[in-house]
């Protein structure tokens, strides 16, 4: 997140973050404004907070918990955004492939998966926005 932080505000975007109070140390000097939290849970609902569009770039687990926990949300009508997530040079083809099993098996519905977006090309992120 430091690179996207880093480019970000050399094009003088408004930086954000939100950061549970046991990371203090790990924020990025230069942020905008910081927001601190006492539990992960609570980073996750804030940053949901008003917004209508929830964009995954590739991560790690941390970045995986918070993609599924909001289109969980999103499914069942607790998020009204949409959720996209970049599939940049097929990342996250595994995730896509499990979701897809799911409907294949029954146990996910067609509209449901259709929740969530994989767009694999910054065009196709573009396009999308």
């Amino acid at each position: 997140m430091g690179h996207v932080c880093d480019e970000a505000l050399k094009y003088g975007v408004r930086v954000i973050g939100v950061i549970p109070r046991f990371m203090k140390g790990f924020e990025h000097p230069d942020l905008t404004e910081c927001i601190w939290t006492e539990r992960m849970s609570e980073r996750k609902d804030v940053m949901r907070e008003g917004t209508c569009l929830a964009i995954a770039l590739p991560g790690g687990i941390g970045t995986l918990d918070e993609v599924a926990e909001t289109y969980c949300l999103a499914k069942l009508g607790r998020y009204p955004g949409r959720v996209v997530i970049f599939n940049m040079n097929g990342f996250y083809d595994p995730f896509k492939q499990q979701l897809d099993l799911y409907v294949e098996r029954g146990m996910m519905d067609p509209g449901s998966r259709a929740l969530v977006s994989f767009p694999e090309t910054v065009e196709e992120l573009v396009e999308l926005l």
